[in-house]
């Protein structure tokens, strides 16, 4: 006898949402909803989609060697989804490939109430994800800003950070937030692909634009959004909507080639003096080995890291080096003249 197939939900371009199969259902162990998993739930609701690998490097430590899940980070996840707080989507894979791409998640119905809780909204407010709506094509984008997110999510929970707040592109296109051209006397979007700000101990804010170029655009459109970043920071529409006096960009390219491209692009763009706030890398540098290493390479050609020197601990470990996953190589110094300051 042939095994029965799982049940599907079959979505849009050959997606598909798993159903637990009975036999599943019948294995599932009790759950008792941890303040752990409360956190997992609200990420997957902000992030609308996440991999088991980028849950885990967010909220259970570094990944293990050849980035496969640990146990732990797997298995919470499949029982959230057998327990329906959350859904599961598979992407097709073609035949000759072989295999299988990870899992996604997708907040489920018995999650929206403790994403409620957890955001201190009411539940109405909490839409979960229309997953017929997906469109295979900007999955990869999607996971691009989330894999900047675990990451830097990841790189904050092991250093002396008092605050780490990410507001994804869907929040920020809500906002509907526009800046007047002076020179064409058009109206430009300012739609950053994600922001997010890091408070340090200090009281020191780094506030960061996202930009995610999937290379698939020409660089006029890229030129085009810095205008808008630049021209947002000029006339005041920044400060006014965030309460803050400066920002950083920071820019995912595919390739090194593009990225010499779009780094070519941006400092026609950018004014000489903003140089130092900008930074480029490659989605190559969203590896977590990699991450917390001087990948960025700003509009000065300078290589740094992305969080500040203060990120680091004061006092060294009793081994004689600091604290925590951030290294030395990881952090910069905020002298004058160098790039940029922290926002107050």
């Amino acid at each position: 006898m042939s095994p029965v197939p799982p049940p599907v939900r079959r979505l849009r371009g050959h997606l598909v949402c798993r159903q637990p199969s009975p036999a599943e259902l019948q294995q599932r162990t009790p759950i008792v909803v941890t303040a752990r998993d409360q956190e997992i739930l609200a990420a997957i609701y902000q992030q609308g989609l996440l991999t088991t690998d980028l849950v885990e490097w967010a909220f259970f430590g570094p990944p293990r060697a050849q980035h496969r899940p640990s146990t732990r980070s797997y298995e919470r996840l499949r029982q959230l989804w057998l327990w329906q707080y959350t859904e599961r989507i598979e992407l097709p894979v073609a035949r000759i490939a072989g295999g299988r791409r990870p899992f996604l998640y997708a907040l489920g119905a018995r999650g929206v109430p403790l994403v409620a809780a957890y955001s201190g909204e009411h539940a109405q407010a909490v839409q979960r994800r229309r997953l017929d709506r997906l469109n295979a094509l900007f999955i990869d984008y999607d996971l691009r800003a989330a894999a900047l997110w675990a990451n830097v999510q990841a790189l904050t929970r092991s250093c002396p950070i008092r605050r780490f707040a990410w507001t994804p592109e869907r929040e920020l296109r809500a906002r509907r937030i526009r800046v007047r051209d002076p020179q064409t006397r058009r109206w430009l979007p300012f739609l950053p692909d994600a922001y997010f700000e890091i408070e340090y101990r200090g009281g020191d804010v780094q506030c960061c634009l996202v930009e995610i170029d999937m290379g698939t655009q020409a660089l006029r459109y890229v030129r085009r959004k810095l205008r808008a970043f630049e021209l947002a920071l000029a006339q005041g529409l920044f400060a006014r909507h965030w309460r803050r006096p400066e920002f950083e960009g920071l820019i995912l390219t595919p390739s090194p080639a593009r990225l010499e491209h779009v780094w070519e692009a941006a400092r026609q763009e950018v004014a000489e003096e903003r140089w130092p706030w900008y930074a480029l890398t490659t989605f190559a540098g969203l590896d977590p080995s990699a991450f917390g290493r001087e990948i960025w390479r700003t509009l000065e050609d300078e290589r740094v890291g992305l969080l500040y020197a203060q990120a680091l601990p004061s006092e060294p470990s009793p081994g004689g080096q600091a604290a925590g996953a951030a290294s030395h190589s990881a952090t910069r110094s905020l002298v004058p003249g160098g790039r940029g300051g922290p926002a107050r």
